[in-house]
Order: structure tokens, then C-alpha cells, then sequence
């Protein structure tokens, strides 16, 4: 379900209309008219979504002004779970419990792990039965020797893409801890050397962009940040590889809203490209849409296994006899 998050949350929201998009100075403008206020992020209209997004950090939580990239209207304003799958979202990624949420649900990799390797060693010592039976569950089967033949078959056909999922979610649940394992094993972020050029002057959002765009060919918009209200002049542009590039970590360029100057870039590592790398695989975004319902099938497999298992032993109970 998550892997359409996206679209699920656009499900509810008017079509844009078709047309070009507009650049981006003229949506922030629109989005902080309608909440009298300065949009904390703004992401523009993508691959994944087809508004732009402006986010608000209220006292009242996180809001959401979705905006159409064509004419500029503003289409919806829903605050973080609006709307069910944002629910769905949290409950995935922290059971709906914060930052302790985050690591018990990090947490449950560990016995999803172990039992796929307990069920790929009872899946090898299977015995007698032939190869074409543990693929494919047995007809004319009753009983616990029916839930054993689905079992069977379904663990091995799921087998790789839970082992995928599983385990490219560590890395999303423990990014830290990823780091301090890889960073000696990957290569060092290149060094940008930013340009002594001064600046053109004052410069709008449009400006940013066009700025660090120029320095960085090949990349795309991710979203933007304005300058603080804590006197920090600079735009903060964080930038994402072309969209039909592997994924990869983020690039961010500062550039100054005062002199337009490009103060500082920040190229990914390898740790970064790494991450990105096993986030995509987890949500289902590297391979296109069978990747995706690749995802959505495991997951369906893995809550069928956790209901046969318990089934099997229930019935493997029943056969013990009683003792004297």
C-alpha cells in the first residue's frame, strides 16, 4: 500500500491542470498567502506526486498546502494525517510512537531475519519432498499436510523480495548506525569548490534554484527552504539525481537571498548513495512497477506465513498425545 502513498494521498485532491508548470517563487508566494505565513519546505511537482507541496510547521503540527503547478491555485490544506494512509505511513515507519516508535519497529527486522533463515534451512532439509512440490502447493492435500504444502511454497516464492524488504529497512530505521558501519568502507563526499564569483544582488526562490542548478548540471530540484526568521540570509536548495538515474543521496546548495551568492555546496558520499540506494529498494522505486507490486505481494505473503505458522503449530499440538 505504502509503495502508492503518494497517489493515494492525491486520490482525494482535485486534478491539476494540464498545462506547463510555473516556477516555483510564484507558488511559495501563493501558499504563504493562504496561511499568513512563511512555508517551512516546498517541494515542487514531480514523479510522485503531481501538486506542489508547501509545509507549514504550526503549533497545531505539520500542514500541507497542496498547490496546483499550473495556474498556482491552492487545491487542499491537510494537516499531517488528513487523510488515512498518512496514518498508515506513521504506523509503518514508528508504530505511531516517535522516536522510540522508530526503533522497535527497527527492531522487528531482527526475528523476521532470523525466521527467514530458519525457513530457508527446514526449506532445504525438506526431505522426500520433491522440488516441484515445495514450489508449488499440492492438490488432493487435507489438513496440516495442506497448510504445510502452502507453507512451504508460498515461504519460497516470498522468500527473496522479504529478504529485500526486510533488509534494506535497517538502514531506514537505524541511518546512524549504517553510517558508523559503512563510512569506513565507502567513498568520502568530493570536495566542491564553490566559485569566489560575487553575487548578482538580491534573488527569489526561482533565482536559488537557477543558481545552484548552474553549478550542479545533471541534477533536478528536490524542495526548498527559505532563509530563518533567525536572521540566516541563505536559501537552502536541496538537489536529487534525474529521475531516470540510479537513485542516489542528495545534494544541497546554500545560496544567500542578500547577494545571491552560492555560499557553500554539499555533495553525497557514499554512505549517502548507499542509504538512497536501500531506501529505494525498500519502497519499491528502483525497478518500476514490478518492483513495486513485488513489495505489495511480500507484504501480503509475509501476513499470510504469520498466519499459517501459528495454524501448523496449533495442529502439530493436536497430534502430540496426552501423557500418561
Amino acid at each position: 500500500m505504502l509503495v502508492y502513498w503518494h497517489a493515494l494521498e492525491a486520490a482525494q485532491l482535485p486534478r491539476p491542470v494540464a498545462g506547463e508548470h510555473m516556477p516555483m517563487q510564484p507558488l511559495f508566494e501563493a501558499a504563504a498567502r493562504h496561511m499568513r505565513d512563511i512555508p517551512w519546505r516546498i517541494f515542487p511537482a514531480d514523479e510522485h506526486r503531481d501538486h506542489a507541496v508547501a509545509i507549514f510547521q504550526t503549533d497545531d503540527g505539520r500542514r500541507m498546502v497542496h498547490l496546483d503547478p499550473t495556474t498556482g491555485a491552492v487545491q487542499a490544506t491537510l494537516p499531517w494525517r488528513g487523510a488515512a494512509v498518512h496514518w498508515v505511513y506513521d504506523f509503518h515507519a514508528n508504530a505511531l510512537a516517535g522516536r522510540t516508535g522508530k526503533l522497535l519497529v527497527g527492531l522487528t527486522a531482527l526475528p523476521l531475519l532470523i525466521g527467514l533463515a530458519v525457513g530457508l534451512r527446514l526449506w532445504l532439509k525438506r526431505g522426500a519432498v520433491p522440488l516441484r512440490e515445495s514450489l508449488l502447493p499440492a492438490a488432493g492435500l487435507r489438513g496440516r499436510r495442506r497448510l504445510s504444502s502452502w507453507h512451504r511454497s508460498i515461504g519460497i516464492w516470498a522468500f527473496g523480495p522479504l529478504l529485500l524488504a526486510t533488509g534494506s529497512g535497517l538502514p531506514v530505521s537505524f541511518p546512524e548506525t549504517t553510517r558508523l558501519l559503512l563510512q569506513p568502507l565507502l567513498a568520502p563526499a568530493p570536495v566542491f569548490q564553490v566559485p569566489a564569483a560575487k553575487g548578482a544582488g538580491e534573488i527569489d526562490l526561482d533565482g536559488a534554484v537557477a543558481r545552484a542548478l548552474a553549478a550542479l548540471p545533471g541534477w533536478r530540484l528536490g524542495w526548498a527552504e527559505p532563509p530563518g526568521d533567525d536572521g540566516d540570509p541563505e536559501w537552502l536548495i536541496v538537489l536529487l539525481r534525474q529521475t531516470h538515474e540510479w537513485p542516489s543521496g542528495r545534494a544541497a546548495a546554500w545560496v544567500n537571498a542578500r547577494t545571491g551568492r552560492l555560499e557553500e555546496v554539499r555533495l553525497p558520499d557514499g554512505v549517502d548513495h548507499a542509504r538512497a540506494w536501500l531506501r529505494a529498494v525498500h519502497e519499491g522505486r528502483v525497478f518500476g512497477t514490478a518492483h513495486r507490486w513485488s513489495v505489495i505481494a511480500s507484504g501480503i505473503a509475509m501476513m499470510v506465513l504469520a498466519g499459517l505458522g501459528p495454524l501448523l503449530w496449533l495442529r502439530s499440538r493436536r497430534r502430540v498425545p496426552a501423557a500418561a
